[in-house]
């Protein structure tokens, strides 16, 4: 009989069983995958981005509950050591012997090494005597607490209270699943549908001859009727599928949430990158007849990519080569216009192999923030990106996944002493 199972070996697995057994509850930790932290290996690039200093809890979202910053706020205080998310997060790398470095806000470890912190965090796991078990998926939990049976294909294992830690179904060659959204919703938990989020989105416009570009933009998120729903900035990367890049992942999540809504999201892109002193230039230029006698595309080359440049020329129908002096008046003023505010009309997100997160999942109304425990199964704790809540990029999900995991370990204890 075990004090505790987790069933997930990620992020938010490994720290809950960290939690609970450094106050010393015996543990059980499970996983489908043949080794830990799988997904973790990857993130960052590779180098494990894993807060953020300007760490800002309005940097997340939900599906469905208006009041969700109230409970990203409770479920990230005092998860570890205090009130502020990110030091936590800093505090929790030292405790494990991971040093780390801020980077424009982005904190890594000092290593630049993902692996560096999964073995860190796995050799804690075997300071503490937490049994690991993998190649195990679990397909049913029953009873109740304090008297849990979870199964597998093989065998059923017991436990006063379990975590659910699964993860999302994103990147699935790196583990991803719905297990966790089966396992919750077959012991009465709500399912808000899950869709991927940080990912790039499909396009109704042929972006085809501009595929392979990568550009600094700022973007607008708005419907058919101009309402507003966000904006960033950053390198947008357009693909053969449509729009990419770490600023169109940023408001993949909205972008979900509208078109789960049927409304059709529109992307206003600004090639300028929102530089008013750039667009006016160009503007007053083309008004005081002062652009030289370059072919338009040539001209336009000076201050945007030339692939980019010859879209959309022939988006307004001039010739590529013509010149710029050439051109009425009102065709170059709509040309830079369009530059300025380029609309994409958005008709799909990026599939789950090709998105970093899953969005949607279980309703955190049915989840006590203060302690992660179900507000509907005693005992049973969830965490995570099992959760319907996610953040932007910048260390934001990892931070919720950690912390998220460190406080049920803790609340499991306290559960457990208290009877």
């Amino acid at each position: 009989m075990y004090d505790l199972c987790v069933v997930g070996g990620g992020a938010a697995g490994i720290s809950c069983a960290i939690a609970a057994g450094r106050l010393g509850l015996k543990v059980l930790l499970v996983d489908k995958n043949n080794k830990l932290g799988k997904k973790l290996y990857a993130t960052g690039n590779g180098r494990c981005n894993l807060t953020n200093s300007q760490f800002d809890i309005i940097k997340h979202f939900n599906s469905s509950d208006n009041n969700y910053y109230a409970f990203v706020n409770d479920a990230l205080d005092n998860a570890y050591n205090s009130k502020i998310p990110n030091q936590q997060i800093i505090d929790y790398m030292h405790s494990i012997g991971i040093r780390t470095t801020n980077e424009n806000n982005y904190i890594y470890p000092n290593s630049a090494q993902a692996s560096s912190v999964v073995w860190a965090m796995v050799d804690e796991l075997k300071l503490y005597n937490i049994e690991i078990l993998l190649n195990t998926e679990i397909i049913n939990i029953t009873g109740k607490y304090p008297s849990f049976i979870i199964k597998s294909q093989n065998k059923a294992y017991k436990a006063s209270q379990v975590v659910l830690s699964c993860g999302g179904a994103a990147y699935k060659s790196l583990g991803g699943t719905t297990a966790g959204y089966n396992l919750a919703k077959n012991i009465g938990h709500n399912i808000i549908p899950i869709r991927p989020c940080l990912c790039g989105l499909e396009v109704k416009e042929d972006v085809s001859e501009i595929a392979g570009v990568r550009a600094k933009v700022h973007i607008k998120l708005t419907d058919t009727n101009n309402n507003s729903f966000g904006e960033s900035s950053g390198e947008l990367q357009l693909t053969k599928q449509g729009l990419s890049g770490i600023c169109i992942f940023e408001i993949s999540s909205q972008v979900g949430i509208l078109l789960n809504k049927g409304i059709t999201p529109i992307v206003n892109v600004s090639f300028f990158n929102n530089t008013d002193n750039l667009y006016k230039l160009l503007i007053e230029k083309v008004e005081h007849n002062n652009i030289g006698n370059r072919t338009v595309v040539g001209w336009l080359n000076g201050y945007v990519n030339d692939k980019i440049a010859q879209y959309v020329c022939k988006k307004h129908n001039i010739d590529n080569k013509q010149i710029s002096s050439q051109i009425p008046k009102t065709i170059l003023l709509n040309i830079i216009n369009d530059l300025n505010n380029m609309t994409f009309t958005v008709t799909n997100l990026y599939d789950m192999e090709q998105a970093q997160l899953t969005a949607g999942g279980i309703e955190i109304s049915d989840i006590n923030p203060n302690t992660m425990e179900s507000n509907i199964i005693e005992g049973l704790y969830i965490v995570g990106e099992l959760l319907d809540i996610d953040g932007i990029c910048g260390g934001y999900n990892l931070t919720f996944a950690m912390l998220t995991g460190l406080k049920a370990g803790k609340s499991v204890y306290d559960k457990n002493k208290s009877n």
